[in-house]
């Protein structure tokens, strides 16, 4: 290779069937073995992982896909990167497997300056945790013994865990379809995310104003529901994603802001998966200048190193919590030494540019679908976070499940691995904030063939309720 010349991106390539001859009885046994959730009846994803370097997955038939998973989020910078992995190690040989409760270690305590540092306005201290679940449980609980209210409000549609209280939040996080898990838990209160594309008692597409949303709020939950006094803090994710990768008007941010002061709620911003650079700033509220009262930090935030979050908080909100957060694992030595790394390699310089040509990259190549396809219903890009919202036809925007799922299928056997659930129609791709742009424009190339061959021979649409 000549001196300065730049080395070339990997394509991948699939050269077996899926799945493949070695990954086929692995994947038999899984399903023998695990319990029902771990079964892959629709062969979303068909093959088993040999290992992954940088952005490329390679199957243990040789075939390799590129990778817009990230591990769900917690592998931002993709196969880990040598300075986490180093700090991981040193961290772990140094100090063991120590709960940072009650051992505190220097690695603990220099985690929690660097990210209060780079935190958004007005947080200053923090509580240890070790996944976002559990941050999200715990900053209800903050929320409700600040304020000494019950209420929580939430927006359907979001997805915040595998806990069985917010479980009943995440709405199989499609506001049209619930889990059946609201009767586990009182103290919960939904309004629909506020979505420009599509909102309920509204025909066909929008856009709509998705202030609409807090016209319910202020019309129906706080008249019918719960009074405003009840209602301790607003949950929400800055830009949702599991339900389709939506991003709230500034209009709504700004009356939700002033629906808050005017009746002492506190703001608890969901930033699992958007924190950390995922919108292409440190922390999705950067986008909308927010200033929340509890923060919320998982996935990302380990950069692929060993599992940790956090619950960031203002002086009022956390300064005299007792309890709340923490465990034996929250926080261990290594864990922390990983992630202040990673959180060194996005404020460094470099990720974050990354991110927003990505983000251009998106638009531009995959925005015009929508005039291509009468199924395409609506492309959004938010940093490394992209949507397909798939649809029978334009006119009634109604969710196209089926054609989603073949789509799916078609880009993995082009080598691109998204992600999907069985029964939804929004496709998302999740790159590592680090991916090459020529990977992910030959990403992007795919995605526009998959689409192209789908929309030749449509599938026969089924019921979201019947998935």
């Amino acid at each position: 290779m000549a001196v300065g010349a730049t080395p070339a991106v990997e394509k991948p390539r699939v050269t077996t069937a899926l799945p493949g001859p070695r990954s086929g009885p692995l994947l038999a046994a899984r399903d023998r073995l695990g319990y029902a959730a771990l079964r892959d009846p629709h062969a979303e994803v068909p093959f088993v992982m040999a290992g992954k370097r940088g952005s490329i997955i390679e199957d243990v038939d040789g075939n390799t896909f590129a990778d817009h998973v990230s591990g769900w989020g917690a592998t931002p910078l993709g196969a880990t990167p040598e300075p986490v992995l180093e700090a991981v190690s040193e961290a772990h040989r140094r100090y063991g497997l120590e709960i940072s409760n009650y051992v505190p270690s220097p690695p603990t305590v220099e985690l929690a300056e660097r990210l209060i540092a780079l935190a958004p306005p007005g947080l200053t201290r923090y509580a240890p945790s070790m996944s976002g679940t559990l941050v999200v449980e715990a900053g209800v609980r903050f929320a409700r013994r600040a304020t000494g209210r019950p209420i929580i409000l939430g927006f359907l549609g979001e997805y915040h865990g595998e806990g069985t209280y917010l479980t009943a939040a995440q709405s199989t996080d499609l506001s049209e379809v619930a889990t059946g898990s609201a009767q586990f838990v009182p103290g919960l209160v939904f309004a629909p995310f506020p979505n420009r594309f599509r909102m309920p008692f509204q025909r066909g597409p929008g856009p709509f104003d998705d202030t609409l949303t807090l016209d319910y709020v202020e019309q129906w939950i706080l008249v019918h529901q719960v009074e405003p006094e009840q209602i301790a803090g607003v949950l929400i994710e800055p830009v949702l994603t599991e339900g389709g990768i939506i991003s709230p008007s500034p209009a709504f941010w700004e009356r939700l802001e002033e629906l808050r002061r005017r009746y002492g709620w506190l703001l608890i911003l969901d930033e699992v998966q958007t924190g950390i650079g995922r919108c292409g700033t440190m922390f999705g509220a950067e986008l909308h200048g927010l200033e929340p009262d509890l923060l919320l930090l998982g996935k990302g935030f380990a950069g692929g190193g060993q599992p940790i979050a956090a619950v960031l908080g203002t002086e009022a909100v956390l300064a005299g919590a007792e309890g709340g957060a923490g465990g034996t694992f929250a926080w261990v030595p290594a864990a922390c030494a990983g992630a202040l790394a990673n959180l060194e390699l996005v404020a460094a310089g470099g990720v974050l540019e990354n991110v927003a040509e990505l983000e251009a990259i998106a638009r531009r190549e995959l925005g015009p679908l929508v005039e291509r396809h009468e199924q395409v219903g609506d492309v959004r890009a938010v940093g490394a976070m992209v949507g397909i919202e798939f649809v029978t036809d334009k006119r009634s925007i109604t969710p196209a499940p089926a054609f989603h799922y073949a789509v799916h299928q078609a880009l993995v056997r082009r080598g691109v691995l998204g992600m999907t659930q069985w029964g939804k129609w929004i496709y998302r791709l999740h790159p590592a904030l680090n991916m090459p742009p020529e990977l992910f424009a030959w990403s992007c190339a795919q995605v526009c063939e998959a689409v192209a061959e789908v929309a030749a021979a449509p599938p026969t649409e089924f019921s979201v309720l019947d998935r």
